[in-house]
């Protein structure tokens, strides 16, 4: 393993708001990383193009990487920092200003009784609009 480095901060928003994007597309489940369809015959589309209805943690590792993944093993430490920096501000989003009525981490926040595939792509993208003043400010300083 290399060095320790600081996370990347160029790329969050735009992780943020494909993650939206993959849940619009092709579903949410609240629980797990992907639904994996498991009483599925293997004939529908999830198993037939390999994207599945994902978590909020399985639609940014979609985001990182270009298709849902289910291991992290094998990545580049560039990747893991891009994953791991997107979903420590998505957190943090959540703890610090709440979203859909509910301050808290991203695992309570998104398996709270009432939680709709609605409330997940709003709360992603708001999260990337923080994320993209965040950074203005911060350059302007």
């Amino acid at each position: 393993m290399s060095a320790v480095a600081a996370l990347p901060t160029g790329n969050v928003h735009a992780v943020l708001d494909r993650a939206a994007l993959y849940l619009g597309r092709y579903g949410w489940t609240p629980t797990g990383l992907y639904d994996a369809h498991d009483a599925c015959p293997a004939k529908c589309a999830c198993h037939r193009t390999g994207t599945y209805p994902a978590s909020i943690l399985g639609a940014i590792r979609a985001a990182v990487f270009g298709r849902p993944r289910w291991y992290l093993t094998g990545i580049t430490d560039a990747d893991q920092h891009t994953y791991t920096a997107a979903v420590e501000w998505f957190n943090t989003y959540l703890i610090a200003v709440g979203h859909a009525g509910l301050h808290t981490s991203v695992f309570a926040w998104e398996t709270a009784p009432g939680r709709t595939p609605a409330d997940v792509t709003q709360a992603l993208c708001a999260a990337a609009i923080a994320y993209r003043k965040h950074t203005i400010r911060r350059a302007a300083a």
